[in-house]
């Protein structure tokens, strides 16, 4: 079990651990949006349905508690730099529910900019994956997390707390 902490309301938030199980979302898009430092600031509820969060739970949490432990960790850095720089990522990525049941989604993670062009924070739309693609891209991220996996975490795993100043898409 992992246990994140509120930043908005001070609790702890628990997730179970990763299960051996996973399902194909196939529902309609799903919305979550960050401050500058990466905590939840808004979601929709097709987001909320999917993760198996309460609002009241998720706003104020880190966005890393839905990140899955197995997706390698250059696609996460890949899309902090480029988010960071206020461009646009795209991609597949493998989340994990509360109850620690993993979906795999195609991403889009833009920054939100004031009206100074300054990024205030990042919104990330996801949508059900292209099944037929969905299997390149998962034997693909299998390649990429061996040729990776160091044994060690940083700040782009998903397991990992990404603190103030990290990267928030």
């Amino acid at each position: 079990m992992m246990e994140y902490l509120n930043s908005k309301t001070g609790d702890t938030v628990h997730r179970s651990a990763v299960q051996d199980k996973e399902v194909f979302y196939t529902g309609k898009t799903m919305i979550l949006e960050t401050d500058r430092e990466g905590y939840v600031t808004y979601t929709n509820r097709r987001f909320l349905e999917a993760s198996g969060y309460a609002k009241e739970e998720l706003i104020g949490l880190p966005h890393c508690i839905h990140m899955h432990p197995d997706m390698p960790e250059d696609i996460f850095k890949d899309a902090c730099q480029m988010t960071s720089s206020g461009k646009t990522w795209s991609g597949y990525v493998r989340n994990i529910s509360k109850d620690g049941i993993s979906y795999w989604t195609e991403i889009v993670i833009q920054p939100k900019f004031d009206n100074d062009k300054n990024i205030i924070g990042y919104m990330a739309t996801r949508k059900k994956p292209d099944k037929s693609e969905l299997l390149n891209v998962i034997v693909e991220y299998k390649k990429l997390k061996e040729l990776n996996n160091t044994g060690e975490k940083s700040q782009y795993c998903g397991e990992v707390y990404l603190g103030r100043g990290s990267c928030g898409f």
